[in-house]
């Protein structure tokens, strides 16, 4: 691949997947986390594993200085960044328009949306001519259901932003895209689910394909969004949800 991937949120979970499968064909990758460090370290050893360079760089996306001086570091590490994951993000659901908190609006708002916007901001000024955006979102933005208001809410602003930044930068040969992933087992509220969980009970009914979502499926998809393959896929939403309709 010899490429620089830098990815957001790759200390665990849908983002730790991207970062192995991009490190996985060759290129190198920045891992940005912002409180486990040592998941982080964990992840850069399992990458160097590759015969490729890693770095961990700490920085919470929902402070644009921090997202600013993590890809200014990157471009001096590397020189480069060919690929960019906007995947950093919080979940909160199960919680009525009627009784979630100021407090909890700014969380996920401040990380979720301002994050995703300024992280595809720096993307912009920072990307290499022909490079890849990619925006994880969520597969609740399609289908609104009780208790998602804030969650699903946080997620849809920036996939207009992806649209625009398609149009934007398309002239350089940029592509911008997101993947909105269904309920992924073992990333974010589903990162252990127990086998008499709620989502377990469902699968049947609501996944044609009688499972849940994994990071490895994301990560099939976000290899094609930052292959040559999709160079002339821009601006577009891929549901990951094996037949699922949200």
């Amino acid at each position: 691949m010899n490429k620089v991937a830098l990815v957001t949120g790759a200390s665990r979970g849908i983002g730790k997947a991207i970062a192995l499968r991009y490190a996985q064909l060759g290129a190198n990758v920045i891992v940005n986390y912002n409180s486990n460090s040592a998941a982080a370290e964990e992840v850069v050893k399992e990458i160097e594993s590759y015969q490729v360079k890693a770095v961990s760089v700490k920085a919470d996306v929902s402070k644009p200085d921090e997202i600013n001086k993590m890809f200014e570091l990157a471009i001096d590490q590397f020189g480069k960044i060919d690929i960019v994951v906007v995947n950093a993000g919080l979940e909160l659901v199960g919680v009525p328009v009627a009784a979630f908190s100021e407090l909890q609006f700014d969380n996920l708002f401040n990380t979720n949306t301002k994050g995703a916007f300024f992280s595809m901001q720096a993307a912009a000024k920072y990307i290499a001519n022909n490079g890849r955006i990619i925006y994880i979102g969520s597969s609740t933005t399609g289908l609104p259901n009780p208790g998602y208001a804030l969650h699903g809410g946080s997620k849809i602003a920036p996939l207009y932003l992806v649209q625009v930044l398609a149009k934007e930068l398309g002239k350089k040969g940029i592509t911008v895209n997101a993947i909105l992933p269904t309920a992924t087992e073992g990333a974010g509220i589903h990162t252990t689910v127990e086998a008499d969980a709620p989502i377990k009970k469902r699968i049947h009914d609501f996944y044609p394909m009688e499972r849940m979502g994994t990071p490895e499926d994301v990560a099939n998809v976000a290899e094609f969004f930052a292959g040559e393959l999709s160079g002339f896929v821009s601006g577009q939403q891929l549901l990951v949800s094996g037949g699922a309709i949200a």
